[in-house]
């Protein structure tokens, strides 16, 4: 700012910048918006946003007062022409937050503050310019040396040069429509190239650990297989990264991060929470974890995971199938995980009913048992009663009532030779063994069925070493529907995880949109009584794509994912704002030159420096995320950066070439409504 406005205008307007930023945190604080990793994001995307308003009215009264006008008449004279087109600015960006802050689910819950911290910040930029800074200019401005004329504030070289180039430009004004709107066709096929991805894994120096043993076995089992890791993993000459670690046996210990999923409890699992020193020992030490645990720990399926910034493991691809028979279920499944294992650098396959365990299953010789005067109730009575106990009487201790429960020892309730000799009283005679009138067969059964909807579902699923989830579901895909194709009828194969919940995201999103682009319309119908000139502005925005196709494609490690699509829509409300001040300059310009072509040129010129300092401002603001690859916003800034300062370019040459073509026979002097 000090570059382009000079040093005393440029602190004036830094100033701002910190007047705002101090406001908005403490109106953060008067609604109840917490200060954590989303808003303090969306107090950076707000930097490039709200400058624009201090830039704009800074510039413009600085011109006017190095012209030798009176402080004070052109203060309020700024102030009445820019207060319209700015809050029409400052609305419609905010209304391109919109779908975010409406947005339901977790992703909307986690991202939420974003918008409602962009809005905040831009209409206390909105009334802090209009308001303190024209205040401050007035004062502190000084006049110009000789008092020159308004076009003497514009005949550097640049401004020279720019006038030119337009010159030309506008008078070839359909063949250079053409050929920027032709720029979109390129960022589409571009887009194609681009990896996607829905939320990236966190930078934490903390790595989950998961530990399954085969159902059916017991705690006492799990605990052993965890604190041999626990060794293991505390053993500083083996693993020196490690800091400390907490383990949970048959639970998946307490939610202390947003978007955390603890695993459900069972006796065979186990969790481990390890804290690192620095976030590149996270990948480092789970690659040791992989090697140790696949010699030293067999029985187990020992799976590290890296934290999540998003709902669900980041990266994970899952498939869903439903049916109603278990034998076809299992089966498919199997099909569905050697399918995934097929495809080279898959893994962690698993399925979410596991393995099958050993059940005794008592026959009941009906005929036998009749003879004797016992039911099938009469078996299961005494089999509980054996197993889990059976209560027989009450034990109160003033308002407590306590059971008295009797069951078998448990030595007893371990032997099979116990329950085959177990007595079973019926009601026409004395008790019989139960071999007698019974034989116990040993069978797989699978003791957690999953269902969905009354259906019963198994979830498949698995990550790639390398690969986004939706490259690894890509992959997958024929060999599904292959699968598909063999099921029985009702059978479905659903796919889900990351993908879908992308998706979903997506879809909830788009799903405000309409109502978002309705007000932004409705707010440019209002600011310029046409429906042409908003027309002409939204249009600018495809225009973007281009830009922001090649900054994900020439950055390293770059996605488009969910944070991408959010720069999307603060690209969209920065590159609106300049589409606005451009034309409003238009309309104003038409009053004073003798052409249309005129009229856009020297609008132009006359919003380069202010357009320019916009487009700087933000992208600067945004270069130490790009520099320090920010793992959450590394994705957002790139989109910002590289679609602003395309946009910015084919904006300045783009609106004045569609104005030239739509009024080309407007009368000059005059903003007529269309």
């Amino acid at each position: 700012m000090i570059a382009f406005l000079g040093f005393r205008t440029g602190l004036i307007v830094g100033a701002l910048v910190t007047l705002v930023m101090v406001l908005t945190i403490l109106l953060m604080r008067f609604f109840g918006i917490d200060l954590e990793r989303m808003s303090l994001a969306a107090l950076i995307i707000s930097l490039g946003l709200l400058v624009d308003n201090g830039i704009v009215i800074a510039e413009e009264l600085q011109s006017r007062i190095s012209r030798g006008e009176e402080r004070m008449k052109a203060a309020l004279a700024v102030g009445g022409e820019m207060s319209g087109p700015l809050l029409a600015a400052s609305l419609t960006t905010i209304f391109a937050f919109m779908p975010l802050m409406l947005m339901p689910g977790s992703a909307g819950e986690y991202t939420r503050s974003i918008s409602l911290v962009v809005a905040i910040s831009l209409l206390v930029s909105w009334v802090a310019s209009l308001t303190v800074l024209t205040l401050v200019c007035a004062w502190l401005l000084k006049p110009g040396q000789a008092g020159g004329d308004e076009e003497s504030d514009y005949g550097a070289i640049y401004y020279v040069r720019y006038r030119q180039v337009m010159g030309f430009l506008v008078r070839w004004r359909w063949a250079t429509t053409a050929i920027s709107f032709a720029t979109i066709v390129l960022g589409i096929v571009m887009f194609s190239s681009v990896s996607k991805t829905f939320f990236p894994a966190s930078e934490r120096t903390q790595l989950q650990v998961i530990v399954e043993l085969p159902v059916g076995a017991n705690t006492y089992a799990t605990r052993e297989v965890t604190l041999r890791l626990t060794r293991w993993l505390l053993d500083k000459e083996t693993n020196p990264e490690v800091q400390d670690t907490v383990a949970y046996v048959g639970t998946g210990g307490p939610r202390f991060y947003l978007a955390l999923s603890p695993i459900d409890g069972f006796p065979n699992k186990g969790y481990f929470i390890v804290n690192v020193k620095e976030p590149t020992d996270v990948v480092k030490l789970a690659a040791k974890i992989r090697l140790y645990a696949a010699a030293a720990i067999p029985e187990a399926r020992v799976t590290p995971e890296q934290m999540s910034f998003g709902p669900g493991k980041a990266g994970s691809v899952v498939y869903k199938i439903f049916g109603s028979s278990i034998t076809e279920l299992a089966a498919a499944s199997e099909q569905v995980k050697s399918a995934m294992r097929a495809i080279p650098g898959a893994r962690d396959i698993k399925d979410d009913w596991e393995n099958p365990s050993i059940t005794i299953k008592v026959v009941i010789d009906q005929e036998a048992a009749r003879r004797v005067g016992v039911t099938s109730a009469d078996v299961a009575q005494a089999l509980n009663g054996q197993l889990a106990g059976v209560q027989i009487s009450d034990f109160r201790v003033g308002d407590l009532t306590i059971p008295v429960m009797v069951r078998a020892t448990g030595e007893a309730r371990k032997n099979l030779d116990r329950l085959r000799t177990l007595n079973v009283a019926g009601s026409g005679g004395a008790p019989v063994p139960l071999l007698q009138i019974a034989s116990f067969e040993g069978a797989p059964q699978y003791s957690r069925i999953k269902r969905e909807q009354l259906v019963r579902v198994v979830t498949v699923s698995g990550v790639h070493a390398t690969a986004t989830a939706a490259v690894f579901n890509a992959s997958v895909q024929p060999a599904l529907a292959d699968i598909q194709a063999t099921l029985p009828f009702g059978y479905r194969i659903e796919t889900a995880g990351e993908v879908e919940d992308s998706k979903d995201s997506n879809a909830k999103l788009s799903a405000n949109m309409p109502l978002a682009l309705a007000l932004m319309v409705l707010v440019l119908i209002w600011q310029f009584n046409s429906f042409i000139r908003p027309a002409l502005i939204l249009s600018v925005i495809p225009l973007t794509i281009t830009g922001v196709a090649i900054a994900l494609i020439i950055a390293p490690g770059a996605n488009f994912g969910f944070m991408a699509i959010l720069g999307f829509l603060a690209l969209m409300g920065i590159i609106i704002n300049n589409a606005i001040i451009f034309i409003d300059r238009i309309e104003l310009e038409r009053g004073r030159r003798e052409t249309i072509a005129e009229a856009v040129v020297e609008a132009g010129v006359r919003r380069l420096r202010p357009i320019v300092m916009t487009t700087c401002t933000t992208a600067l603001g945004l270069a130490p995320i790009i520099i320090a690859r920010d793992v959450l916003f590394y994705d957002l800034a790139l989109v910002i950066a590289g679609g602003l300062v395309f946009g910015t370019l084919l904006t300045l040459i783009v609106v004045p070439c569609m104005y030239a073509i739509v009024f080309r026979r407007g009368r000059v002097g005059s903003s007529s409504t269309i």
